[in-house]
């Protein structure tokens, strides 16, 4: 028996892949006032940034190492790199037609746990100094956006409510929003969005959020450049005495060990 199939056109195509390894001092700015000229991953190998947007998007996204984060083309905006020797890859493209799905339509984290592995893909040619057919580029990128894609289409449909509210909890772990703050962005009853959130994450909202919080005060201490005080309240904790004791209790130890 001969089956015929026939495939869908895709909703884009990508053209202008341009990939980047940067390191850079702390304190180091890059200014896209203007807005972006393409569409860009940014995956941070080590240290950390700061994206302050000037418009849209109001508050800023902190980047941490190991985390991949994608800024649509046109966003303004003002990068800070925060640690000494930052280190970050970039891979921008431009689309020739369409429009990318709605969850890239803002800059956001992505959340994808081969997320460096599929990044370090663009750059092995260029380390090897291996000759590239162009295809090479194209391939990875739809391959990192087709990764992207079935991350996120894995989500329960019945979870995929909560999705605004853990964008912005992981976003900006750092303020002291309210459960009902949450479970307004989501269109949902507080008791109903805390049931679902708890099945979801195995946490409560509060309890997720701190979480976040104290990896990212681990990170900030392991980096030698702020001491307790300084990563407690950077990363939210507003009660040092309560830092100390989620610290010991998630990771077994004081933060004036790291």
């Amino acid at each position: 028996m001969k089956y015929q199939y026939y495939l869908q056109e895709p909703n884009f195509t990508v053209e202008n892949i341009d990939i980047q390894n940067i390191s850079r001092p702390m304190g180091y700015k890059h200014s896209f006032r203007s807005g972006r000229g393409k569409h860009g991953f940014i995956y941070v190998i080590s240290g950390k940034m700061c994206d302050s947007f000037l418009q849209g998007k109001k508050e800023n996204l902190y980047i941490n190492s190991g985390e991949l984060v994608f800024i649509p083309k046109n966003s303004s905006y003002v990068g800070t790199y925060l640690e000494e020797n930052t280190h970050t890859k970039i891979i921008q493209f431009d689309l020739t037609k369409g429009e990318l799905p709605d969850y890239l339509s803002e800059p956001v984290k992505i959340d994808l746990p081969d997320a460096g592995k599929l990044v370090e893909s663009f750059f092995e040619p260029v380390e090897n100094r291996i000759s590239n057919h162009p295809f090479y580029y194209l391939s990875r990128l739809y391959e990192l956006l087709w990764q992207i894609n079935e991350n996120y289409m894995k989500t329960p449909a019945k979870y995929k409510k909560l999705t605004a509210a853990l964008s912005e909890i992981t976003e900006f772990f750092y303020k002291n929003e309210s459960v009902a703050y949450y479970a307004e962005l989501c269109y949902m009853s507080e008791v109903n969005f805390r049931r679902l959130f708890r099945e979801y994450t195995g946490m409560s909202p509060i309890d997720y959020r701190n979480d976040l919080r104290l990896k990212n005060a681990k990170s900030m201490l392991q980096s030698g450049e702020y001491n307790v005080t300084e990563a407690a309240v950077a990363s939210g904790f507003s009660n040092l005495s309560f830092f100390i004791r989620l610290y010991k209790k998630k990771y077994g130890h004081t933060p004036k060990k790291e």
